[in-house]
């Protein structure tokens, strides 16, 4: 008897099955958007926006597919998991937006925050993916999620981290590619040695594979702030590097350049929060919305 109520089946579950993710092209993207009321998604993503003052279309092939798919339930009512991720991600408190760049590929991802819950949409072409991350997330908890989105794994590049003016860098990196001066005199006028320099111009000449971190909030009154630098993750022949913003007690802008690791990344990434008054991935900066 025992026997046969353990192995006896669960009962059913009443209303829509749970979704772990969504994968959908940016127009069916669109009308789920524009079902859930939210007029625009994170800028990374690329996706147009939702004009409400237009309403719902009549009619769009795409309803019919939604419905097979399951995002649609009962006509034009859209999954409850799929909503919540949506409305995460049109009304956030915080998103961290990455551009990563590899050969000809480019993948946008935004990583939305709105109270506890976070969602994460990677956009490659006119295919996007929406799957929740869940609660709980750290800044470390972030980059883990990011950097295998970056192809294969690449060891830290050899060589000392350096902290140099940033508009003292741009200024040489520009002079480098004018072919105004060579990476050694333009690039050693900053106190680079031999192996920073070579490095600094293989990331500049030559990545492999790109990722720039930027942060955005949206605050009070929907008042939006974007992280006044980001962090740059770059692959090279020679292995992998961060470079990162150091803000001086002066107010003047550095930037630190340094081997690619996760730890290094994490740090970077912790700065480029810090531009924008978060002190990690669950503060929020402003109430009041």
């Amino acid at each position: 008897m025992v026997a046969s109520f353990v192995g006896r089946p669960g009962p059913r579950i009443a209303g829509p099955q749970p979704a772990s993710s969504l994968e959908i092209t940016a127009e069916g993207l669109w009308l789920v958007q524009a079902l859930c009321g939210v007029e625009t998604l994170p800028a990374v993503l690329v996706c147009r926006p939702f004009v409400s003052e237009c309403g719902l279309p009549e009619s769009h092939p795409g309803y019919a597919v939604l419905e097979e798919a399951g995002v649609l339930l009962d006509g034009r009512a859209v999954h409850p998991q799929v909503k919540l991720w949506v409305e995460t991600l049109g009304n956030p408190d915080v998103v961290l937006a990455c551009l990563i760049h590899r050969g000809g590929e480019h993948l946008r991802v935004a990583i939305a925050r709105r109270g506890e819950m976070t969602i994460v949409a990677a956009r490659h072409g006119e295919n996007v993916t929406v799957e929740s991350l869940g609660s709980g997330m750290t800044i470390a908890g972030l980059v883990q999620r990011v950097l295998p989105l970056c192809g294969p794994v690449m060891e830290p590049a050899r060589f000392d981290a350096v902290t140099v003016p940033t508009a003292d860098l741009l200024t040489s990196l520009a002079q480098v590619l004018r072919g105004e001066h060579s990476p050694m005199v333009a690039l050693g006028r900053l106190g680079m040695d031999a192996d920073q320099h070579r490095i600094v111009t293989l990331a500049a000449d030559h990545p492999i594979m790109e990722l720039s971190m930027a942060v955005v909030t949206h605050g009070s009154n929907h008042q939006m702030q974007v992280s006044k630098t980001a962090a740059t993750v770059t692959d090279t022949s020679a292995g992998r590097l961060i470079s990162g913003p150091v803000r001086s007690e002066s107010g003047s802008w550095w930037t630190l350049i340094a081997p690619g690791t996760t730890a290094a990344i994490t740090s970077a990434l912790n700065a480029v929060m810090a531009t924008v008054g978060l002190a990690d991935w669950s503060a929020t900066p402003r109430t009041g919305r």
